[in-house]
């Protein structure tokens, strides 16, 4: 029954993630677009749903790879699924993060050349970007819906004796 659960969770874990790490692709995509016209538009919806896919899909496979301890090693996985709220935590800070990325402190300025002239534009922090993607990742991935609803259920019955 276990092995069947955690067998189950995989695809659940699969599509949270990349859902999630599709949506946050797209609103960084949304927010570099300088110019909205008409060739602008149809290359962002053909262009950036593929790079999107395949970004997401990379930094599901290095995540998954870099994962495989708590897949396959039974005592790391027994620690890591004691402890549902390390990959809550997790996921929670790396989507802050990576909002956090646009605050004017962590921005930096680049020039870019847009109509032949160069300009200077505020990008976010590549590192905290990065890392904070990476992080978001990597807790989703491995976040075991199991583990965090027999925390809940662990939790409200020793409420309940008190």
């Amino acid at each position: 029954m276990r092995k069947t659960a955690f067998t189950l969770s995989l695809p659940f874990q699969f599509f949270v993630t990349f859902a999630t790490l599709f949506f946050v692709y797209i609103v960084y995509a949304l927010l570099d677009v300088d110019e909205a016209d008409m060739i602008n538009g149809i290359g962002f919806m053909i262009f950036q749903p593929l790079f999107d896919f395949i970004v997401t899909t990379i930094t599901i496979v290095i995540c998954f790879v870099l994962g495989l301890p708590i897949r396959l090693n039974s005592k790391v996985r027994q620690w890591w699924l004691a402890r549902p709220l390390i990959p809550i935590i997790g996921a929670i800070l790396g989507i802050v993060l990576l909002w956090l990325s646009f605050n004017s402190n962590l921005t930096k300025t680049k020039q870019v050349i847009l109509n032949g002239e160069t300009i200077d534009k505020e990008v976010p922090n590549a590192t905290v970007t990065i890392s904070s993607w990476f992080l978001t990742a990597f807790c989703l991935l491995h976040l075991y819906p199991q583990s965090v609803l027999l925390l809940f259920r662990t939790r409200r019955q020793s409420s309940l004796k008190q």
